[in-house]
C-alpha cells in the first residue's frame, strides 16, 4: 500500500498538486507564525513519492522548504513547539537539542500525515531556521504531474 492510501486501497487519494499545495501552505505558514519565523526563502514543489509506486507519473507529494530567521534564539521556540506537538498527540520523529542551543525537531501531524521538520543548529544561539514540510502521497486525477517547483500562487510552474 502506498503512503496516503486508505486501508484496502492500492492508490493514494485523488487530488491535484495545486489543490494539495493550496491546502498545505496555510498550515505551514500558521506553524511559522507561531514560531515568529521570518521566511527569507520559500520553495514549493510537487515531487515524486519515495515509496512503492513512486515511479508513477501521477503519484506525488508536496514538499515545502523554507529558510528563515527569528528575532531571538530559535531553540526555546522550537522546544516550546515540541511540547505543544507532544501534548496534541503528534508523532514525534526527532527531537535533538544541540550544544549550541539549537534544536532539530521533526514530527507528523495527526489526521493529515503531514510532516514538519526544523533545524536551528547553525551557530551558537542560532537565530536561523531551516524548515522542511511534506504531505503524504496523492494521485493526480488529471494524469501525469509536472514535477518540480510551483510558484507561490500555486497556479503555474516557474
Amino acid at each position: 500500500m502506498l503512503p496516503g492510501a486508505a486501508a484496502g486501497q492500492d492508490l493514494p487519494r485523488p487530488r491535484s498538486p495545486v489543490a494539495v499545495a493550496a491546502a498545505f501552505l496555510p498550515r505551514v505558514q500558521a506553524t511559522l507564525d507561531r514560531l515568529d519565523v521570518a521566511a527569507e526563502a520559500l520553495e514549493i514543489r510537487a515531487n515524486r513519492c519515495s515509496s512503492p509506486g513512486g515511479d508513477r507519473d501521477d503519484i506525488f507529494h508536496i514538499w515545502i522548504g523554507m529558510r528563515g530567521t527569528t528575532a531571538a534564539p530559535a531553540g526555546p521556540q522550537l522546544r516550546r513547539l515540541h511540547a505543544e506537538w507532544r501534548a496534541a498527540g503528534w508523532t514525534l520523529t526527532r527531537m535533538r537539542q544541540l550544544r549550541n542551543g539549537g534544536v532539530n525537531l521533526a514530527a507528523r501531524e495527526p489526521g493529515t500525515g503531514n510532516g514538519y521538520a526544523f533545524d536551528s543548529g547553525f551557530a551558537a544561539g542560532p537565530q536561523h531556521v531551516a524548515g522542511f514540510f511534506d504531505t503524504p502521497c496523492f494521485r493526480n486525477p488529471d494524469g501525469p504531474v509536472r514535477f518540480g517547483r510551483l510558484r507561490p500562487e500555486l497556479g503555474a510552474r516557474q
